[in-house]
């Protein structure tokens, strides 16, 4: 496996570009004297284009240069100096741990020079009745119960090896663990160099909602949930369907944004994280539109992040925008300051993840949005090209999985249920342009899918077995397991495969 470049090294040359100088030329690169990130001048002028300088008299930071590029999340999860492979769905002990949902990030986490993994999913309550048409009614109505697991986070090595390593993960909360993790945010929040975590959990059981996991790296290389002494409010409820990371500010910290499903109750539809800077998170309502899906990203190319919204747009009434909430330069997102993208009411309405990238090389973002049917019956891809000046052209559906025209869903706990939950984005065939590679982890037929880049935005769907040449590095086989692990694994795959069957039954499938 290839070494990583370290991170801080990538985050500096992110947030320190500069984009042109005073005459028009470009700015001359180098490495700063300590080795940790570039330095951009112009006509020899030793001026740096930091992302940011602090003010000694109060500690906080300060822009320092209007020409910044704000840095965002989609940019540290598609790092192209980390090693891209697919992970595994379910390595030991994960099966135990989450019932469905699993998500993941790669970064080298412990700044070994190797690609981690960290997953997050749902917990596996002790009361599931299945009631109703959605997850609301999952555990009868009410509050799923049972063990709470907290986020799984292996190591990588140079031999392609992953190791389990809980020992470095710690929640001292009374009430600890994930829910239903929803949206895994991974950034340096604290500024020490090393990569921190933000959970969004909307929970599961109800739409009421949960409060979040918060966890920040430690000088002994351990990673402790900090809600209480990082988050202004700690205990905060909210069903964040959608969240996103990155400097929505331009201070040269990475902030949060989570959306709220009761925005009709609370008066706003975001919800925004401020980075003090050393990984304090002060909470504020930010503005924003009903969101299923969020991410953040400079679409404009003023500078700012903006917010891409994807809708449920069978929601008549809480969620049924989709488009962008333009960022108004201080990381607030005014609901009259909009631009709508097509919809796709009719088969394809309802977005579970929004994403971004430069899919022509033209210098902006274009748009790639996650959708399902009704009660998330099958899965498409919508990409949305970028023409400038706020302008944007539909370029239509991909159907990755369609159900039979006359097939009718009583659950979304049904057998065509089949989203992409995450859209990652690389070079995968070398030939110039960005391809996007698919990840759902309840899936086989659609985890692992490929959309190689065609340009002019054609591109050639590859199924998981043959895009699997693509992909540098897959963990075809599970962890080491030793006979007492594997017997026990074994254990639980039979115990959730009869839980499934017992749950077809009584969905008449």
């Amino acid at each position: 496996m290839k070494k990583v470049i370290s991170f801080v090294l990538f985050l500096f040359s992110i947030q320190g570009f500069a984009s042109s100088c005073p005459d028009g030329s470009e700015p001359i690169k180098s490495v700063s004297d300590d080795g940790t990130y570039y330095v951009f001048n112009c006509d020899g002028n030793n001026e740096q284009a930091s992302s940011s300088s602090t003010d000694s008299s109060s500690g906080n930071s300060t822009n320092s240069n209007s020409n910044i590029k704000a840095l965002a999340g989609i940019e540290i999860e598609n790092d192209p100096n980390i090693d891209f492979f697919k992970p595994p769905q379910k390595p030991y002990p994960i099966g135990k741990l989450y019932w469905f949902g699993m998500m993941w990030q790669m970064a080298d986490f412990n700044k070994d020079g190797y690609s981690d993994v960290l997953y997050i999913g749902t917990m596996n309550p002790n009361n599931v009745e299945m009631t109703g048409e959605d997850t609301g009614g999952i555990c009868g109505g009410e509050v799923c119960k049972g063990n709470k697991p907290l986020p799984s986070l292996y190591l990588g090595d140079a031999k392609q090896n992953l190791t389990y390593a809980p020992e470095l993960l710690f929640d001292n909360r009374d009430d600890s663990g994930m829910s239903s993790g929803r949206q895994l945010l991974v950034a340096d929040y604290n500024n020490d160099s090393i990569l921190d975590f933000y959970v969004a959990d909307h929970g599961v059981g109800t739409h009421n909602g949960v409060r979040d996991s918060y966890f920040l790296s430690q000088p002994n290389g351990t990673w402790v949930e900090s809600s209480e002494t990082h988050l202004s409010h700690s205990n905060f409820v909210v069903f964040d369907h959608g969240g996103a990371t990155g400097d929505i500010d331009n201070d040269g910290d990475m902030d949060v944004v989570i959306t709220e499903l009761a925005q009709m109750k609370r008066g706003t539809a975001f919800w925004c994280l401020i980075n003090d800077g050393a990984g304090y998170l002060k909470k504020r309502a930010c503005g924003g539109t009903g969101a299923s899906g969020l991410e953040l990203a400079d679409l404009d190319n003023d500078g700012d992040l903006d917010a891409l919204v994807g809708a449920s747009e069978f929601d008549n009434y809480n969620r049924n925008f989709t488009g962008i909430v333009w960022n108004d330069g201080n990381g607030n997102f005014p609901k009259y300051n909009t631009t709508s993208l097509p919809q796709h009411k009719k088969r394809w309405g309802h977005i579970p993840e929004a994403s971004a990238a430069d899919l022509d090389a033209d210098g902006d973002l274009d748009i790639v949005y996650s959708r399902v049917g009704y009660l998330y019956v099958g899965t498409a891809i919508q990409i949305i090209e970028n023409l400038g000046n706020k302008k944007f052209k539909d370029h239509g559906i991909i159907p990755l999985v369609e159900a039979p025209a006359d097939y009718t869903p009583t659950h979304e706990g049904n057998e065509w249920n089949d989203f992409i939950q995450m859209i990652k984005f690389r070079d995968l065939d070398k030939d110039g342009d960005i391809d996007l590679y698919l990840s759902s982890s309840q899936s086989q037929k659609t985890n692992g899918m490929v959309l190689l880049n065609q340009s002019d935005f054609a591109f050639e769907l590859l199924l998981p077995n043959v895009a699997q040449k693509y992909v540098s590095i897959d963990f075809n086989t599970p962890i080491l397991l030793s006979e007492e692990q594997k017997a026990e694994e074994q254990a639980i795959e039979d115990e959730i495969a009869a839980f499934e069957a017992e749950l077809a039954m009584e969905l008449g499938e």
